[in-house]
């Protein structure tokens, strides 16, 4: 056990000043970003290190970068501008900052180089201002990947209010570049807004998986577990927000509300389950359809409620006059069907999760064959929806791809928080296996 936490810190423990050893190039420091954020024991460590006698000169203060410190980042890292990763990531801290005319000073290659360009461009839509952003975008959307030409095209019509304009723009970013960080957000935010909350939950977890840590990423996820009632899974979006931005005011604030509610929630949760128990234990025995033998016995045992027949055991039962395995069978089938046995105790009955039991489930004679040459006979996991996409297919109990060709488009779009960026996926998805919604 000893070897394995060692070699376990050993992974999570990070030396800048390996990392960052050599020509410092943008590929140096994005991986040097991405070991940085590759787990919270190593943003722990890497915090620890900052306070040791180690973290002096550059790598201090690309740490204090990558960790969201942009104030004293940039203090640290303008004697060495001249590098272009470096005056990239100094643009990136001026743009955080809304320091719009210092970012656009240092990025003195955005015009040849594509990163710098990309950094300045998300420096100037924090203006809010579409016109300017336009104009500064068609200055350098020449030598912008094409995943970037998208993303910017989206930005735009953002701040022209074109919700959908966007959503499509971002789509195409994303189709070109699944993992594009910018795209994935500013799309969950879109649908966010949209009221589609469970694609906006996917796509702000799949946002996270490219580091570093977005604050405003995490937070509005972790809202949206809030909104669901997950308040454990909320309250570790907030965490991981605050491991990322410590002075985060509205993280703390979030947390200390889910917090809150997440012991409100149990109290009441607790609360209902204790009353339904009670109203059990109440039930009288001859609300049972019991046999006369049985019912005489239980009588003359003073067992008058479903609460005194549990504590008894089969002994004491079998030990009662007249009372024999018949009528022993016949009561431990009446407890089982409610999810009870004789001889429980107190503590057995407070933890004990108590109700009907399942309805049976029932299958269909024509069943899903995903061996069939047929498209339409095929199970509908078959297309790897997303998860908004599946939770509407399960929704209309959709099981075969022909379960779902039968649709029409005005009959998806009428389901709850289905939107058009979920029909574009089915419709892909659908026309991939030769096969189209029905017009």
């Amino acid at each position: 056990m000893t070897d394995t936490i060692a070699t376990e810190e050993s992974i999570d423990f990070i030396n800048p000043k390996e990392l960052l050893s050599g020509d410092l190039t943008y590929g140096t420091l994005d991986h040097f970003r991405n070991e940085v954020f590759r787990s919270i024991r190593a943003v722990d460590h890497i915090r620890d290190w900052l306070s040791s006698p180690a973290a002096e000169g550059l790598p201090r203060h690309l740490v204090l970068w990558a960790l969201g410190n942009h104030e004293e980042a940039v203090r640290g890292l303008t004697a060495a501008k001249s590098n272009p990763a470096i005056a990239d990531c100094i643009g990136r801290s001026y743009g955080a900052l809304g320091r719009i005319d210092d970012a656009r000073q240092v990025l003195t290659q955005r015009s040849t180089d594509p990163r710098q360009a990309l950094t300045w461009l998300l420096a100037a839509e924090t203006r809010g201002d579409a016109e300017f952003l336009r104009t500064e975008f068609e200055l350098y959307k020449s030598i912008l990947t094409e995943a970037d030409r998208h993303y910017g095209e989206g930005r735009i019509r953002e701040l022209l209010h074109d919700g959908e304009g966007a959503i499509a723009c971002y789509d195409q970013a994303l189709g070109l570049e699944p993992n594009h960080k910018q795209a994935l957000f500013r799309l969950a935010i879109n649908v966010d807004l949209r009221g589609e909350d469970e694609e906006a939950r996917e796509l702000y977890e799949r946002s996270l998986m490219s580091p570093p840590v977005n604050s405003s990423c995490v937070i509005n996820l972790g809202v949206l577990y809030e909104d669901i009632g997950n308040y454990r899974r909320a309250m570790q979006c907030f965490d991981l927000a605050l491991q990322a931005d410590p002075d985060n005011t509205r993280a703390r604030m979030y947390r200390r509300d889910a917090a809150a509610a997440l012991n409100m929630y149990y109290d009441e949760d607790q609360e209902r389950r204790d009353d339904k128990r009670n109203k059990l234990m109440r039930t009288p025995i001859n609300d049972f359809e019991l046999s006369v033998r049985s019912r005489n016995c239980l009588a003359k045992m003073n067992i008058r409620t479903l609460g005194d027949l549990v504590k008894k055991t089969e002994a004491e039962l079998l030990g009662y006059k007249n009372f024999g395995e018949t009528s022993l069978t016949e009561i431990k089938e009446i407890l089982k069907i409610k999810g009870l046995h004789l001889g429980m105790t107190s503590d057995e009955l407070m933890s004990r999760e108590l109700g009907e039991p399942a309805e049976p489930t029932f299958v269909t004679e024509e069943q899903p064959d995903p061996q069939s040459s047929d498209p339409l006979r095929r199970p509908i996991s078959e297309l790897d929806l997303s998860v908004r996409s599946r939770r509407i297919v399960d929704l209309l109990k959709v099981r075969t791809i022909g379960d779902l060709a039968i649709k029409t488009e005005a009959e998806l779009l009428a389901c709850p928080n289905f939107g058009q960026t979920s029909l574009n996926e089915i419709k892909t998805k659908l026309d991939e296996m030769g096969v189209s919604l029905r017009s």
